[in-house]
């Protein structure tokens, strides 16, 4: 599933930013949605140099924002500008992106489930959620580090610190 999701067309150094998207962008919206995040994307720029950037969108849940910094480095001004801009994007979609307290995993049906912070602490309580469930490595910093643990077992990730659990 992780190799679906691979970016491989940038330099492995390069810049990530996640944000869970709440609720999914459907299927209506998300040829709208990808064509404001390319616009943005070929706009964005760093103290007025080219910022060589990209993105991904994963099963309508995940949106991956990326800078290659070989080109130009992201500035201060320059991650300003993404946050105002995905804030309107917010808006404009009737959509959560900077919630930092939902957490992803993959079903027994490899299906990406976005659970808010109460119902996946009850999931872990339940069993639904086990120490060899997948969950998404959003704290990935670099292509190289997404490439290669964005997906990784529970026990291996920082959720289950976070939530307490002990391997």
């Amino acid at each position: 599933m992780i190799n679906e999701w691979q970016i491989n067309d940038y330099h492995p150094t390069s810049k990530l930013w996640f944000y869970t998207i709440s609720p999914a962008i459907n299927e209506h919206q998300i040829s709208a949605f990808e064509n404001e995040l390319h616009s943005f994307c070929t706009q964005w720029t760093a103290h007025n140099k080219e910022l060589r950037s990209f993105f991904r969108v994963i099963e309508n849940k995940i949106l991956i924002l990326g800078v290659d910094e070989h080109l130009n480095p992201a500035s201060g001004c320059s991650i300003d500008k993404s946050v105002h801009f995905l804030e309107d994007l917010e808006k404009q979609f009737n959509i959560e992106l900077f919630n930092r307290m939902l957490f992803t995993y993959i079903d027994e049906h490899n299906k990406l489930i976005t659970l808010n912070r109460t119902t996946f602490e009850n999931a872990i309580e339940e069993g639904i959620i086990q120490q060899n469930t997948l969950v998404i490595n959003n704290l990935a910093l670099t292509v190289n580090d997404w490439n290669n643990n964005g997906l990784l077992a529970f026990a291996d990730s920082w959720m289950s610190n976070f939530f307490g659990v002990k391997k």
